[in-house]
């Protein structure tokens, strides 16, 4: 019986939906700004949105609005933060400041309290709202609206419309040992117009735009050639020169670095180097952000990144919470590696500067050869639709979904990849330690239901 109610809970989880519980078990909690509050009675869930009594929200200290009841119209009316809602019991029509709006839920009465939606009140005064579905709490912080940084790689101008989209880092420049700067793609002719139609298309979008350059040293060529660009000062300063003449010729909002497998020796250089960067990008009115490594408290990886100092230097640390099996089958990003990746960046760097890097895509694993491919959005639609015996499940422990499958020659294979609940559940660790936003790698392929969570 243990096993088929873990087997039924799985299955729920996969489709993003909550299995039945108790009344009991579906008591909600809620945190206002990284606070818990208490209240009798608690919160419902109800067609997928938390329901929760308007007089402990709106009279929380952090509202401080009033909530006036009509009996007779079995109507309440809401004003706070010179706004003003209009919610009629059992009727999803609604109005906010004199416009009429259609909510996902209608109001209700239980237990003698009226109850609303609190995502969409909330979200109108202006909150980040979050849901951390293994605690079943609603997150809810007043303040600065988060960033969300999207990886342009490859990608078309069109990506570039999601309206939940803040800035749009453009990661197609390249350097070498000596500092050069060149495009990593789109070298040919027509490579100019696209990178400026993509340009164009952020700033219509009123998008901040920044320049993104890397230099990857996971082998042996890789590693001399960061080595030599960092520790020789003419060098660096060269990629600075070039990276600040770059930015301000075509107009960048900031630059952004990302320099990967960062050799123990040249840990100090490294630093230095974005010490010296800060400098310029500062003068010239250019923010400046870096891609830094998930690291974990005790852990002996990545030696070569100084996240205290590096931190010191950026405007933000783009924290990347993903790759973390890379050699065995597993998870690209387990929540439990997340968390501790935030703690660890929290216990060095500002909580203002810290964004939490959502990986967008999975990994097909083939059991038998030991080898793996990146598994996109296009990649789970082929699948879903293909005639390969499938079985799919939800890991409890790492909070992600898998589908198990054998192709057409027999090979076994294990896809872990990302749905609605392993994101929102990613982004929920944002919103509950108050990170000022989000990044995600990347927008060409990512799997549609990373937008759905924006969007909610």
């Amino acid at each position: 019986m243990k096993k088929l109610l873990i087997g039924l809970l799985m299955v729920f989880v996969v489709l993003g939906v909550a299995p039945h519980r108790t009344s009991a078990e579906q008591a909600v909690q809620i945190k206002i700004n990284g606070e818990l509050r208490k209240f009798s009675p608690g919160g419902k869930l109800v067609s997928g949105r938390t329901m929760l009594p308007v007089r402990y929200i709106v009279e929380d200290p952090a509202v401080g609005g009033e909530a006036l009841w009509d009996h007779n119209a079995r109507k309440v009316t809401i004003n706070c933060a010179n706004n003003q809602f209009v919610f009629v019991i059992d009727s999803r029509k609604a109005q906010f400041n004199g416009r009429e709006v259609t909510l996902d839920v209608a109001p209700f009465i239980y237990q003698g309290r009226t109850y609303l939606p609190v995502r969409f009140f909330a979200e109108q005064l202006g909150a980040t709202v979050g849901w951390k579905a293994r605690q079943n709490t609603v997150l809810i912080n007043f303040g600065q609206s988060p960033r969300v940084m999207g990886y342009f790689y490859y990608g078309t101008p069109e990506e570039l419309d999601h309206p939940s989209l803040t800035d749009v880092i453009f990661r197609w420049l390249e350097t070498d040992g000596e500092g050069n700067l060149f495009y990593e793609y789109w070298n040919d002719a027509g490579g100019e117009a696209r990178r400026q139609a993509a340009l164009e298309r952020a700033r219509r979008n009123g998008l901040k735009t920044h320049a993104s350059v890397m230099l990857m040293g996971w082998d042996a060529a890789g590693k001399e050639k960061l080595h030599s660009l960092l520790s020789n000062p003419q060098n660096r300063q060269r990629l600075i020169a070039n990276l600040t003449a770059h930015a301000i010729r075509y107009g960048y909002d900031g630059i952004n670095i990302d320099l990967e497998g960062i050799p123990a020796e040249d840990r100090d250089n490294f630093s230095r180097f974005m010490s010296e960067l800060a400098e310029s990008a500062r003068a010239h009115n250019l923010t400046l952000s870096a891609a830094a490594p998930a690291k974990a408290a005790g852990s002996s990886w990545h030696p070569g990144f100084d996240y205290s100092a590096v931190g010191q230097a950026v405007d933000y640390l783009i924290i990347m919470a993903y790759d973390y099996s890379t050699s065995k089958p597993g998870p690209s990003a387990p929540i439990y590696w997340v968390e501790d990746a935030v703690r660890y960046a929290l216990s060095c760097v500002p909580r203002e500067k810290v964004i939490l890097g959502i990986g967008t895509y999975g990994r097909d694993w083939n059991l038998n050869r030991g080898t793996k491919t990146t598994f996109y959005q296009s990649s789970l639609d082929n699948l879903l639709k293909s005639t390969y015996p499938q079985v799919r499940g939800f890991d409890l422990n790492s909070y992600t979904p898998y589908i198990d499958y054998r192709d057409q020659n027999g090979q076994q294979h294990r896809v872990w990849y990302e749905n609605n609940v392993s994101l929102g559940e990613k982004y929920a660790v944002a919103v509950e330690n108050n990170l000022p936003g989000i990044s995600f790698w990347r927008l060409t392929g990512a799997f549609t239901d990373f937008f759905r969570i924006l969007g909610e």
